[in-house]
């Protein structure tokens, strides 16, 4: 049976990690990024995070989707899968993304904060529920 390697192992883990860390530590109140040390760190987060996403993304994009599956498996579970790890990718990009837009529109005082709040909140939705699909088909395979 092929498997992945121990670092993109090690990479799939401590992202898992390191997602779950942002989840729980979020801004509740936007008022909350008057302190410039939480605005600082949350724009470091953002920026960090981001990179590391687009490193495993790079890294792992030309990895076969479903690696370790033991059976041949049809072209249109294959499509499945791979539509639920592009859209995982694409919340996990927007997240930062939009969460580093949302820290210069209010370094800035410019408006459309409610835009990109918006979109930071669909990204995290979005998120959860790509992140429970892939969860659910890794846990049933």
């Amino acid at each position: 049976m092929n498997s992945h390697t121990i670092l993109s192992k090690f990479i799939h883990w401590t992202f898992t990690l390191l997602y779950a860390y942002g989840i729980f530590k979020q801004v509740d109140d936007l008022s909350e990024l008057e302190d410039a040390s939480l605005l600082n760190f949350e724009i470091l987060f953002a920026t960090i995070f981001l990179i590391i996403v687009l490193i495993r993304y790079v890294y792992m994009k030309d990895t076969p989707t479903l690696l370790g599956a033991n059976e041949t498996v049809s072209k249109g579970h294959l499509f499945i899968a791979k539509t639920v790890h592009r859209l995982i990718y694409f919340s996990l990009i927007m997240l930062p993304t939009t969460g580093l837009i949302i820290a210069g529109v209010f370094i800035l005082g410019m408006g459309g904060v409610e835009i990109a709040i918006a979109l930071h909140e669909f990204s995290a939705f979005l998120s959860y529920v790509v992140i429970a699909i892939h969860v659910g088909a890794s846990l049933y395979s």
